[in-house]
């Protein structure tokens, strides 16, 4: 909760400076004093004024289903030392042999995370009949004991539809499809507690339901206290907030879309992950955990790839950014682009869509990677570390339960792939110069850009662009409302070298160093640069 109260503050700090001046200045202008001197413009920070309104008065009415949920220490600041989270682990509060009430169906072990069994390092969690069980996770902590009822508030007690937990926090949603949150789930069960809250700001509103259409669904947190920190492209290790960063993820829509539910941002499904192929890939299956999301295709193909909101580049108010090469720096900033997606090595053998995917230990590298199959007419899972070469397999036994899926042992990813989102737009400068832009995405970049001068000369740069910082509803991609993207223009080194005077011009009026910012409003029917001379229109 510290890091995303302290935005919070920020913005407000912002809003008054804009009262107060009513000049438009930016922030790595010193426009706002307290705002890290770099991606903020005041012009953003005083559009959040009418979210944060409507966040305060908007469907708070929706609390009234669960008014003692309204609190709960979910989504605030943790530290070393949390009691009942060390010292001796009794599991639940039944022992072996004791008697339990719970279904004879439910698992010994739960194997895979999904929205009806789930488990962390230290407990299991499974949902039956509309009650959520739990007991200890025996295969870490070698406790055997009977399933035991974990108890919910009433409001919603046998009525569970789906669970999900990650690290310290579950989630449950209920067949009303409200989303429900528990904090404590590495603790001892005394300190259990719920939540109805989700949205902006700070993860006070009222609530929200998990959307309709979706594939499947899951939780994952990055924690201060379990992951400790996390590690960019260039490699430089950085610290995780003590308000951590946890999301909802959502696949959808015949598997190309992987959107995220931050619960300190508006209640809406504008986030999203571009998908491998540039959001073309078609996902059979999702899992996550520790911002880690793990992809299965139709035809057996494996992806991974970390990343968050923060992680992505999308938290400029909190977090500094950069395309510069951090590698060696002695105080390096977060490197951009975020990672990437990593296509993991195709398993040798019969396969199904159940996959999973959990921590193993603190930092980011590590995640292990469950794929439900059969290996020599026994059914079990095949199993890896994320940078693991190649896969293992342990037998379980019983049947089948996910689908199975054609896994041929080459690489097939580009197969049956989606429509492209790519968006061509066109524009004429004041000067006479041509500038296109033949692929823009909200959710996929970078882009190309391509120049061509007045007087013939033709060269190509290249667009990066993240999403930003809301605390107002903004709809999925492009419309016809504008929608602000952080970008910035990289000019290649050997571009840079030219000897060409038109080009050389051209460059210099750009600006003088490799990474440009480029900041932009988009639209389905323009882009409008802020930095730069171009409004360009689409051009099918």
């Amino acid at each position: 909760m510290l890091r995303r109260t302290t935005t919070a503050l920020l913005l407000s700090a912002g809003m008054l400076a804009t009262a107060v001046t009513a000049h438009p200045l930016s922030a790595r202008a010193g426009g706002i004093p307290g705002l890290p001197g770099s991606d903020v413009e005041l012009v953003d920070v005083v559009a959040q004024v009418p979210g944060l309104i409507d966040a305060l008065v908007t469907n708070r009415g929706d609390m009234l289903r669960c008014p003692d949920l309204a609190g709960g220490t979910i989504g605030t600041g943790e530290s070393p030392g949390q009691s009942g989270r060390s010292g001796v682990d009794e599991g639940n509060p039944l022992r072996a042999g004791d008697a339990s009430k719970a279904p004879r169906t439910l698992p010994r072990q739960v194997v895979f995370r999904s929205s009806t069994q789930t488990f962390n390092r230290r407990f299991q969690f499974a949902i039956a009949r509309g009650t959520i069980w739990y007991k200890s996770n025996t295969a870490s902590t070698g406790i055997r004991e009977p399933w035991a009822h974990l108890k919910v508030p009433p409001c919603f007690e046998g009525r569970v539809a789906g669970i999900s937990v990650d690290d310290d926090e579950l989630i449950a949603i209920d067949d009303a499809r409200w989303i429900y949150g528990m904090d404590g789930a590495l603790r001892t069960p005394n300190h259990f507690n719920w939540t109805l809250r989700w949205g902006r700001p700070f993860w006070t509103g009222p609530g929200m339901k998990l959307p309709t259409g979706i594939q499947s669904w899951t939780w994952s947190v990055l924690s201060k206290l379990e992951d400790k920190t996390w590690s960019d492209d260039a490699g430089n290790k950085h610290k995780v907030g003590d308000g951590k960063v946890s999301h909802i993820w959502l696949l959808s829509h015949r598997g190309q879309r992987l959107t995220y539910l931050d619960p300190w941002l508006p209640p809406d499904q504008s986030y999203e992950l571009c998908s491998p192929y540039r959001g073309r890939f078609r996902a059979a299956a999702m899992s996550a955990s520790g911002s880690t999301v793990f992809l299965v295709g139709r035809y057996g193909d494996l992806y991974t790839r970390l990343y968050d909101f923060d992680i992505a580049g999308a938290d400029p108010l909190f977090f500094d950014y950069s395309y510069e090469d951090q590698r060696g720096a002695a105080k390096p900033v977060i490197q951009l682009p975020s990672p990437g997606w990593i296509r993991q090595p195709k398993i040798p053998g019969r396969i199904t869509d159940r996959i999973s995917i959990h921590k193993t230990g603190s930092g980011s590298a590590h995640r292990q990677l469950r794929v439900e199959g059969v290996r020599r007419g026994r059914v079990g899972f095949w199993h890896k570390d994320s940078t693991a070469p190649r896969w293992r397999f342990t037998p379980t036994g019983g049947r089948l339960v996910g689908d199975r899926l054609r896994n041929p042992a080459r690489n097939t990813s580009g197969r049956g792939l989606g429509a492209s989102e790519d968006r061509r737009y066109v524009g004429t400068t004041a000067a006479g110069d041509r500038i296109t832009i033949p692929s823009f995405n909200a959710y996929c970049t970078p882009t190309p850009v391509q120049v061509r001068l007045r007087t013939g000369e033709s060269f190509a740069l290249r667009l990066h662009t993240v999403d930003n910082i809301r605390q107002f509803r903004q709809g999925r991609g492009l419309g016809t409302a504008k929608r602000m993207f952080n970008g910035v223009l990289e000019v290649p080194p050997a571009l840079r070298r030219t000897e060409d005077p038109q080009v050389r011009a051209f460059l210099d009026r750009l600006g003088a160093t490799r990474f440009i910012d480029a900041n932009l409003d988009a639209t389905l029917g323009t882009l409008k640069f802020r930095h730069q001379p171009w409004t360009l229109t689409h051009a099918p």
